[in-house]
């Protein structure tokens, strides 16, 4: 008599019940590589279901997107969400956004540059939020390379990178100046790398329109950078001069989430989900915020360097602190 095998695939415990990010009191957007969607079919996708519910994010940029139907089948299990897709590759953009929130359109842009782009142009999400203008630009840039620029040829994957970036700056300024911009993705390279071989230099010149919301993480623990694999942190978030004001503390409202951490080792979340660990930003009102006992704060003081970059004031360094009621300080630590 034959004998029958029987495999089981053994799905860990997860406990994401544990993970923090949203906060009632802020705008939570978060960008996402979800690595050839999906990457073990239905459990990829009721995982990623558990995992955006406990997030509980206004909206999620997706990238990777690889079987458009189960991502739909993916939208149809979140009760709280609804979501949109291109549908041009195997590898496509994609959004997750809370039904509550006010969407008046989702479309490409920069259409003509599909080589740049490697056949995924930006997906741009225009909201209104709490009476403001948001545009979402989702991208997922060319991968690849031997971390050296050459602009001598167009082929050069780092080129392709620096030339995508210059043609979503040029676009911003001449189409979104006066909205609160957010330029996410997986934008496939390194933001400290040095200025000769930096794809994203035009971006770090004009610090007085944009920042690299996550320029801190590369310094942190390899742990903590979006792409354990390499390692290397190459998933970015960057916002034009209206959100300066919307964050806190830099350091505490733009991370990695870990989501590795509640399934016992990235190697599994990696066989599970994706090679990408997801990047978040924690955006707060201009105005006020209401602690859990309903009690109107201001919101917090806000620092800068000399160059008019947020940042956490260091001691025998010159830096301006902003007063919640608008008044200004140039101050000094003196240790």
């Amino acid at each position: 008599m034959k004998k029958l095998a029987i495999l089981f695939f053994v799905i860990p415990y997860i406990g994401f019940g544990q993970i923090n990010f949203s906060s009632q009191n802020s705008f939570d957007i978060i960008t996402w590589n979800l690595e050839w969607f999906p990457k073990q079919g239905a459990i990829t996708v009721d995982s990623v279901k558990e995992i955006v519910e406990i997030i509980n994010a206004e909206i999620i940029a997706l990238q990777e997107i690889n079987n458009v139907s189960d991502f739909n089948q993916l939208v149809n299990k979140l009760g709280d969400y609804d979501g949109y897709s291109t549908n041009s590759s195997n590898l496509n953009l994609a959004y997750l956004y809370k039904k509550t929130l006010n969407v008046d359109s989702i479309y490409t842009i920069l259409n003509l540059e599909n080589y740049v782009f490697a056949g995924r142009p930006p997906l741009v999400m225009e909201i209104k939020y709490e009476d403001e203008d948001y545009v979402i630009i989702n991208n997922h840039f060319k991968c690849c390379g031997d971390g050296i620029l050459d602009f001598s040829d167009n082929n050069d994957e780092e080129y392709r990178r620096f030339t995508a970036i210059s043609l979503m700056k040029a676009f911003v300024d001449s189409n979104y100046s006066n909205k609160n911009v957010l330029i996410l993705g997986d934008l496939n390279d390194l933001i400290e790398e040095n200025y000769t071989n930096n794809i994203f230099t035009l971006i770090i010149n004009d610090s007085t329109n944009y920042l690299i919301a996550d320029k801190h993480i590369p310094f942190q623990n390899t742990v903590d950078w979006s792409y354990p694999t390499w390692p290397s942190h190459l998933d970015h978030i960057i916002i034009n001069h209206n959100l300066f004001d919307n964050l806190v503390n830099i350091y505490q409202d733009v991370k990695t989430i870990r989501i590795d951490s509640y399934l016992g080792s990235f190697q599994t979340y990696d066989n599970m989900i994706s090679d990408h660990l997801p990047v978040g930003i924690n955006l707060f009102s201009n105005t006020t915020i209401i602690n859990e006992n309903n009690i109107k704060l201001k919101k917090k003081n806000t620092f800068f360097n000399l160059l008019g970059q947020l940042s956490n004031p260091k001691s025998n360094t010159v830096f301006i602190k902003l007063y919640n009621d608008g008044t200004v300080e140039k101050k000094i630590i003196i240790e």
